[in-house]
């Protein structure tokens, strides 16, 4: 008998982050400009001498770790193998046909692709600013809707939303609505900041609020990831999550990166001036530049540049550097750029420099 596979995952288009480097310039995957701190590679070395072991199932060097660091109840923190992987467990625990998840039209991808995959609804919020609209993601909200998915910073589009409007909409959500806010690039936000969405949790609403060492830590490579949430997420996401699925290493360097803040504030402060010198150059090459709070920025060519998106992404590519195409979100004139180390922005800078003044 063949093998058979559920409808919602036969009709599914396979996820795509992007293409791979090979010896190109990759400022397509929004990776840390920087490498991580030395004492986060050395706990990693350390640790792999101890492999032949399973890890600690519950994380719990970790969670202490991460509740005394932010000061967090640690019995309700969550962790995996990336803010992805927690994203899938809470899936499991509330997505199935006759069930929604709200999101927007350009937000990150894969809660979609999880809402479709469990045969349940998706309902996309519209974002004609590129910034969520708080008032039409309540709107969409509906008796069958089981999450609320909303990125700040978002990707792509790097724009933030307060935690004032964080605040108001956890407020207006039913009980059975699960608020899964993504906190991946929060490090990076310029503006002064208010207490992390992680209050909002404490504060008693239904809320899930995802963390990643991907990001400013510079741990992509070892897809380590947390949640706060509430004791009864907590139980629920235990019952589907894979035992001990992240790894001894990625755990004793995620602890490490934690206590070495010296060298995780210089990686965002550096970020930071990246992120401004480009924005600054890229404007002054007559492109339109969203003003973003992430490692990354989203770039439209107007109508006076005689050419679209992919045709941009194919001559850069050309001359070795990879950007990221945008038009799964049906943004055609969009491009999005990692801030990447000083040599690949230059070069960048370079590149387009010659490219546009082709035009």
């Amino acid at each position: 008998m063949p093998f058979t596979v559920r409808p919602a995952v036969r009709e599914l288009a396979a996820y795509v982050s992007g293409e791979t480097a090979g010896d190109m310039v990759q400022l397509g995957f929004n990776e840390s400009a920087f490498p991580p701190s030395p004492m986060a590679v050395e706990a990693a070395r350390q640790a792999c001498r101890d492999v032949r072991r399973y890890n600690d199932e519950n994380y719990s060097a970790l969670k202490r770790a991460l509740a005394d660091h932010h000061g967090l109840d640690e019995n309700r923190i969550v962790c995996g193998a990336g803010s992805m992987d927690i994203m899938r467990n809470l899936a499991a625990c509330c997505l199935e046909p006759g069930r929604t998840l709200v999101t927007g039209r350009l937000s990150y991808a894969f809660p979609a692709v999880l809402a479709r995959a469990a045969g349940a609804g998706l309902r996309l919020v519209e974002e004609p600013s590129f910034t969520h609209d708080v008032d039409a993601f309540i709107e969409a909200v509906s008796d069958c809707c089981a999450i609320l998915y909303i990125a700040s910073p978002n990707n792509p589009t790097g724009t933030s939303v307060s935690l004032d409007a964080l605040r108001r909409l956890a407020e207006a959500l039913p009980d059975h609505v699960l608020l899964m806010i993504d906190a991946a690039y929060a490090d990076y936000v310029t503006a002064p900041q208010a207490p992390s969405p992680d209050v909002l949790v404490d504060e008693g609403y239904n809320a899930a609020v995802l963390h990643t060492f991907s990001k400013a830590h510079g741990l992509a490579g070892l897809r380590t990831g947390w949640a706060y949430t509430g004791h009864h997420v907590v139980e629920a996401v235990a019952k589907v999550s894979l035992p001990g699925i992240l790894p001894v290493p990625a755990m004793a360097a995620a602890i490490a990166s934690l206590a070495d803040t010296e060298h995780t504030t210089r990686v965002v402060e550096q970020t930071r001036a990246l992120r401004e010198w480009m924005t600054a150059r890229l404007v002054e090459l007559g492109l339109d530049v969203i003003p973003g709070d992430g490692n990354f920025l989203m770039v439209g060519l107007p109508q006076s540049v005689a050419m679209d998106a992919e045709t941009l992404y194919q001559r850069v590519k050309a001359r070795g550097i990879l950007l990221r195409r945008l038009a799964n979100f049906g943004l055609e004139r969009h491009l999005r750029i990692t801030i990447g180390p000083p040599d690949d922005m230059a070069a960048l800078d370079c590149v387009l420099t010659e490219v546009l003044a082709d035009v």
